[in-house]
C-alpha cells in the first residue's frame, strides 16, 4: 500500500523470513498541510489484517487464516458479587492473551440494560485490557440484545468467528429466555460458533442450547468462572502464525 513519505511509521519492528509486519501509520501533526489532508484518519497494516480509521471509525478488512473473536459480558447487578466480574476481567485478558496466540483477534461488548459496544476485534492486549478494566455494572440481563450486537459485527466478517458469552444468570429482557434462543439459532447458522460460561443462576440446559453445541455451555462454581473463561481458549483451532502476547 503506498503511503505519502510524509506520514510517520510507528509500530514495533518485527521481521520474520525478511518481511515486515505489524505496521501501523498514523497521521502527522494536524497543523501541517499534510496532517490537515490525513486528519482523522489512521491506517494499520499487519499479517492478519488491514485496519483504516476514517474520524474515529473503523473499516477492517481480514486476511485469510485470521479468526475474529468478541467476548460478551453480563455486566448486570449480581456480577459484582463474589468478585465475579473480577474473575471475568482476569480470565478474559488470559483468554485474549492465548487468542493472540492461535491467530485471533478480540473485541468486546457488555450487557446489563442494554448491550455496548467497547472494542473492535484487536491484536493489542493493552487496548482489550483498557476497556475491561472499565466495565459498568447495570440492572438486568439483556442478553438477546447483546448477541444481535455481537452478530452485527461479525456477520459478512471473514475467517473463523466466535463469541465468548459470560453471565451468571438468566436473561431477563423482553422475550427471553427465547429471544436469545432465537438470535442464538441465527448467528449459528451463518457459522459463528457460540460458546457460553455461566455460574450461580444460569441454567444449565438454557446454556447449551445456546451454544453451538452442547459441550460449549457450561456452568462452573463462581469460584471457577474466573479459569473456565481463560480455558475456553482451549477449544479454538490454531489459525494462521499467531504469536502469544509477551
Amino acid at each position: 500500500m503506498a503511503l505519502p513519505a510524509e506520514l510517520r511509521k510507528v509500530w514495533r519492528k518485527e521481521t520474520e523470513f525478511g518481511i515486515e509486519k505489524n505496521r501501523k501509520y498514523i497521521m502527522p501533526e494536524k497543523n501541517t498541510e499534510i496532517g490537515k489532508h490525513f486528519e482523522d484518519r489512521h491506517i494499520a497494516i499487519s499479517q492478519q489484517g488491514v485496519e483504516i480509521r476514517h474520524r474515529g471509525k473503523p473499516i477492517t478488512v481480514e486476511m485469510a487464516g485470521h479468526g475474529l473473536i468478541y467476548l460478551v459480558i453480563d455486566c448486570s447487578g449480581s456480577m459484582q458479587e463474589h468478585n465475579k466480574l473480577g474473575q471475568v476481567i482476569e480470565g478474559a485478558i488470559d483468554f485474549a492473551r492465548e487468542a493472540r496466540g492461535k491467530g485471533y483477534s478480540v473485541g468486546l461488548i457488555q450487557f446489563s440494560d442494554g448491550a455496548t459496544h467497547l472494542c473492535e476485534p484487536v491484536r493489542e492486549i493493552s487496548v482489550l485490557e483498557k476497556h475491561l478494566r472499565n466495565l459498568d455494572l447495570g440492572g438486568c440481563t439483556h442478553m438477546a440484545e447483546a448477541i444481535a450486537l455481537a452478530n452485527e459485527k461479525l456477520a459478512g466478517r471473514k475467517g473463523k468467528r466466535v463469541m465468548v458469552i459470560a453471565t451468571d444468570g438468566m436473561p431477563n429482557g423482553p422475550g427471553e429466555p427465547n429471544a436469545s434462543l432465537n438470535i442464538g439459532k441465527t448467528v449459528k447458522e451463518k457459522g459463528i460458533d457460540i460458546i457460553v460460561i455461566g455460574t450461580d443462576d444460569a441454567d444449565r440446559d438454557f446454556l447449551k442450547k445456546l451454544a453451538s453445541r452442547a459441550e460449549l455451555g457450561v456452568k462452573v462454581s463462581t469460584e471457577q468462572l474466573g479459569q473456565s473463561i481463560a480455558s475456553a481458549v482451549k477449544i479454538l483451532p490454531q489459525l494462521g502464525e499467531g504469536r502469544p502476547e509477551k
